[in-house]
């Protein structure tokens, strides 16, 4: 009975929700541009990069990955302009001729360097002994070190470990300082329901408005110019971002297209999928670690990536995120 007691118990922590800590990824040319938006890679990029660990370390550890939580410490796009009326474009490498010595035919995207933290629930670590959990975190570090992000180059990352607790400030604060993202899709959905196209809508949230104001002629200024006003937005750092596809085209077979990277594996065209989120700079804003930790969503035509608790909620339908062109 004691054994069996024992047993159980052991089953149960490993079985238990944990929280695992990728603090101070230190990432080399990773891919600035996301669809429409440039300057932070798409959340797709993060949960593929956990995903892909995840595969690895249930075969050899049994030990699973799943939701991700983003905070971003530090960020330098690879872009210039000439003068600050300017726009900016990016700083972009010269590669070599070929042997016709024309220009290779390479398209070169904005890169930019970035350390980040990633918050990862995971199930299956063992943590009966600390000597195996920490075995198990070392081996996660060095295999997470040895993988790309959003196709940058890891340099280094300060330490892996597991959370004592599931507790969204005691995790958070000992990041800092740094935002992280968290999705704000209901805010998108309010300006739909009111008017206006979803593609407009979503600019908005990006541009610099202003608008003139409704006052009688009387107070119009010297000059006779009708005064305007700056637009007001919703209160956050909020910005436009990329969370997954949108499936455009059926599903073709396993070699059907050519020059696909996959021989062996079904093939569809999608577009991106774009929706709203907000940087967080503080933790005491945050209610539950569930508000920050992505996930993937599939229900056909669409694969994006929600935060628990929109995709609990389903405070938005994944129609709202397709743009009317």
């Amino acid at each position: 009975m004691a054994r069996s007691l024992q047993a159980s118990t052991v089953g149960d922590k490993l079985m238990a929700a944990q929280y695992l800590i990728l603090k101070n990824i230190c990432t080399s040319n990773a891919n600035a541009i996301a669809g429409f938006t440039y300057g932070f890679p798409a959340v797709t990029h993060f949960l593929g990069y956990v995903h892909a660990l995840s595969r690895k370390l249930q075969q050899s550890h049994g030990i699973r990955l799943d939701d991700v939580g983003i905070m971003c410490h530090q960020h330098q796009v690879h872009a210039y302009r000439e003068n600050q009326y300017e726009p900016y474009s990016f700083a972009l490498t010269r590669n070599p001729l070929t042997k016709e010595g024309k220009t290779a035919p390479i398209n070169e995207e904005g890169r930019m360097h970035l350390t980040v933290s990633l918050v990862i629930k995971a199930s299956g670590i063992n943590i009966v002994s600390e000597q195996i959990r920490d075995e198990q975190c070392a081996a996660i570090k060095a295999l997470a070190e040895r993988h790309k992000l959003a196709g940058g180059r890891i340099t280094s990352i300060d330490s892996c470990e597991l959370a004592k607790s599931d507790c969204h400030k005691a995790i958070l604060r000992r990041l800092l300082p740094g935002f992280v993202l968290r999705e704000r899709s209901d805010l998108l959905a309010e300006k739909n329901e009111q008017s206006g196209s979803s593609l407009g809508n979503w600019l908005d949230f990006s541009a610099l408005k202003f608008s003139a104001t409704d006052e009688p002629l009387s107070d119009l200024d010297e000059s006779g110019k009708v005064k305007w006003e700056k637009v007001a937005k919703p209160k956050g750092y909020l910005v436009p971002i990329q969370i997954g596809y949108k499936q455009i085209a059926p599903t073709y077979s396993a070699g059907e297209v050519a020059n696909v990277r996959d021989n062996q594996t079904p093939v569809s065209f999608v577009e991106p999928v774009h929706s709203i989120g907000e940087w967080v700079g503080a933790p005491s804003k945050l209610e539950s670690l569930q508000e920050i930790m992505w996930q993937y969503n599939y229900h056909a035509p669409f694969y994006v990536c929600r935060t628990q608790e929109i995709a609990e909620g389903d405070t938005m339908a994944d129609e709202e995120l397709d743009f009317d062109f």
